[in-house]
Protein backbone atom coordinates (compact mmCIF):
# COMPACT_ATOMS: atom_id res chain seq x y z
CA UNK A 1 0.00 0.00 0.00
CA UNK A 2 2.65 2.61 0.63
CA UNK A 3 4.90 1.41 -2.04
CA UNK A 4 2.31 2.40 -4.73
CA UNK A 5 1.48 6.37 -2.92
CA UNK A 6 4.86 7.62 -4.08
CA UNK A 7 3.61 6.72 -8.16
CA UNK A 8 0.37 7.40 -7.13
CA UNK A 9 1.87 11.25 -5.91
CA UNK A 10 3.79 11.39 -9.35
CA UNK A 11 1.17 10.70 -11.52
CA UNK A 12 -1.13 13.45 -10.26
CA UNK A 13 1.62 16.07 -10.13
CA UNK A 14 2.32 15.56 -13.61
CA UNK A 15 -1.26 15.78 -14.76
CA UNK A 16 -1.83 18.95 -12.80
CA UNK A 17 1.43 20.07 -13.80
CA UNK A 18 0.89 19.50 -17.84
CA UNK A 19 -2.83 21.42 -17.30
CA UNK A 20 -1.55 24.44 -15.15
CA UNK A 21 1.46 24.89 -17.50
CA UNK A 22 -0.70 26.19 -20.33
CA UNK A 23 0.20 29.78 -20.50
CA UNK A 24 -0.83 30.50 -23.92
CA UNK A 25 -3.66 28.81 -26.28
CA UNK A 26 -5.12 29.19 -29.17
CA UNK A 27 -9.19 28.38 -30.61
CA UNK A 28 -11.15 29.37 -33.14
CA UNK A 29 -14.60 31.17 -32.63
CA UNK A 30 -17.64 30.08 -33.95
CA UNK A 31 -17.53 33.39 -35.95
CA UNK A 32 -14.41 32.44 -37.80
CA UNK A 33 -11.94 34.68 -35.41
CA UNK A 34 -9.03 33.58 -34.01
CA UNK A 35 -8.33 33.86 -30.17
CA UNK A 36 -5.12 33.62 -28.64
CA UNK A 37 -5.34 33.75 -24.81
CA UNK A 38 -1.79 34.31 -23.24
CA UNK A 39 -1.25 34.34 -19.47
CA UNK A 40 0.87 36.58 -17.50
CA UNK A 41 2.06 37.26 -14.25
CA UNK A 42 0.03 39.70 -11.82
CA UNK A 43 1.15 42.74 -11.94
CA UNK A 44 0.52 46.14 -9.88
CA UNK A 45 -1.09 47.67 -12.85
CA UNK A 46 -1.79 45.04 -15.97
CA UNK A 47 -2.33 48.31 -18.65
CA UNK A 48 1.49 49.02 -18.29
CA UNK A 49 2.46 45.33 -19.30
CA UNK A 50 4.05 45.07 -22.92
CA UNK A 51 2.88 42.67 -25.04
CA UNK A 52 3.67 41.70 -28.49
CA UNK A 53 1.74 39.02 -30.87
CA UNK A 54 3.03 37.81 -33.43
CA UNK A 55 3.11 34.41 -35.46
CA UNK A 56 5.65 32.17 -37.48
CA UNK A 57 5.66 30.29 -40.45
CA UNK A 58 8.06 28.62 -43.13
CA UNK A 59 10.64 30.12 -40.25
CA UNK A 60 8.42 34.27 -41.06
CA UNK A 61 7.56 35.65 -37.99
CA UNK A 62 5.17 38.17 -38.74
CA UNK A 63 3.71 40.69 -35.59
CA UNK A 64 0.08 40.46 -35.02
CA UNK A 65 -0.64 43.19 -32.36
CA UNK A 66 1.45 45.22 -30.18
CA UNK A 67 1.74 47.77 -27.43
CA UNK A 68 5.63 48.17 -27.52
CA UNK A 69 6.49 51.48 -28.70
CA UNK A 70 8.61 51.55 -31.79
CA UNK A 71 7.21 48.09 -33.35
CA UNK A 72 4.82 48.07 -35.57
CA UNK A 73 1.68 44.98 -36.35
CA UNK A 74 2.30 43.78 -39.78
CA UNK A 75 0.02 46.06 -42.49
CA UNK A 76 -2.54 43.21 -43.18
CA UNK A 77 -3.09 43.40 -39.28
CA UNK A 78 -4.17 46.80 -38.49
CA UNK A 79 -7.21 48.65 -39.01
CA UNK A 80 -9.99 46.26 -36.70
CA UNK A 81 -8.27 42.98 -38.47
CA UNK A 82 -6.46 42.14 -35.10
CA UNK A 83 -6.70 43.62 -31.33
CA UNK A 84 -5.83 42.32 -27.87
CA UNK A 85 -7.75 43.23 -24.38
CA UNK A 86 -6.86 43.08 -21.20
CA UNK A 87 -9.71 40.32 -20.01
CA UNK A 88 -8.58 40.51 -16.23
CA UNK A 89 -5.06 41.07 -14.53
CA UNK A 90 -3.82 38.02 -15.64
CA UNK A 91 -4.85 37.14 -19.46
CA UNK A 92 -4.55 39.72 -22.31
CA UNK A 93 -6.71 38.23 -25.67
CA UNK A 94 -5.64 38.22 -28.95
CA UNK A 95 -8.61 38.26 -31.49
CA UNK A 96 -7.96 38.07 -35.25
CA UNK A 97 -11.57 38.79 -37.52
CA UNK A 98 -11.66 36.75 -40.08
CA UNK A 99 -8.80 34.48 -40.41
CA UNK A 100 -8.24 30.74 -41.26
CA UNK A 101 -5.31 28.93 -39.99
CA UNK A 102 -4.14 27.46 -43.74
CA UNK A 103 -0.91 26.03 -42.32
CA UNK A 104 0.67 24.95 -39.37
CA UNK A 105 1.49 27.93 -37.47
CA UNK A 106 3.60 28.46 -34.17
CA UNK A 107 1.84 31.92 -32.23
CA UNK A 108 3.63 33.76 -29.81
CA UNK A 109 3.48 36.32 -27.03
CA UNK A 110 6.40 38.21 -25.49
CA UNK A 111 5.09 39.94 -22.27
CA UNK A 112 7.67 42.31 -20.58
CA UNK A 113 10.42 40.09 -21.98
CA UNK A 114 9.04 36.92 -21.51
CA UNK A 115 8.41 34.60 -24.50
CA UNK A 116 5.61 31.57 -24.77
CA UNK A 117 4.51 30.26 -27.46
CA UNK A 118 2.78 27.33 -28.97
CA UNK A 119 2.56 25.70 -32.28
CA UNK A 120 -0.49 24.95 -34.04
CA UNK A 121 -1.83 22.54 -36.85
CA UNK A 122 -4.68 23.87 -38.89
CA UNK A 123 -7.16 20.34 -38.13
CA UNK A 124 -5.59 19.84 -34.84
CA UNK A 125 -7.33 23.81 -33.90
CA UNK A 126 -10.28 23.48 -31.35
CA UNK A 127 -12.90 25.56 -31.59
CA UNK A 128 -13.78 27.85 -28.42
CA UNK A 129 -15.96 26.54 -26.26
CA UNK A 130 -15.79 25.08 -22.97
CA UNK A 131 -16.74 21.62 -24.07
CA UNK A 132 -14.03 21.62 -26.67
CA UNK A 133 -11.69 22.95 -24.08
CA UNK A 134 -12.36 20.12 -22.07
CA UNK A 135 -12.49 16.96 -24.61
CA UNK A 136 -8.84 18.46 -25.74
CA UNK A 137 -7.51 18.06 -22.30
CA UNK A 138 -9.69 14.94 -21.57
CA UNK A 139 -6.97 12.41 -21.58
CA UNK A 140 -4.79 14.65 -19.07
CA UNK A 141 -8.00 15.13 -17.29
CA UNK A 142 -8.69 11.08 -17.27
CA UNK A 143 -5.44 10.56 -15.95
CA UNK A 144 -6.06 12.88 -13.10
CA UNK A 145 -9.08 11.17 -12.60
CA UNK A 146 -7.86 7.53 -12.44
CA UNK A 147 -4.59 8.41 -10.13
CA UNK A 148 -7.50 9.85 -8.03
CA UNK A 149 -9.62 6.86 -8.03
CA UNK A 150 -6.28 4.92 -7.44
CA UNK A 151 -4.94 6.48 -4.64
CA UNK A 152 -8.35 7.38 -2.29
CA UNK A 153 -8.92 3.51 -1.72
CA UNK A 154 -4.92 3.15 -0.66
CA UNK A 155 -5.64 6.38 1.44
CA UNK A 156 -8.96 5.50 3.24
CA UNK A 157 -7.34 1.97 4.13
CA UNK A 158 -4.65 3.76 5.91
CA UNK A 159 -6.91 6.18 7.93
Amino acid sequence: MWTTLPIYGILLGVSVASVLSEKITVCQEGDNDLRVDCQVDPAPNPMRVEYEFSMARGGKETIINTNVSGIMADDKFRRDKAYAEFLDEDVIRLIITDFTLSENTTFMCKLSGNLESVFVEPDQLVPCSAISVFLHYSPLMLSLLFSLYLLLPSWLVAN
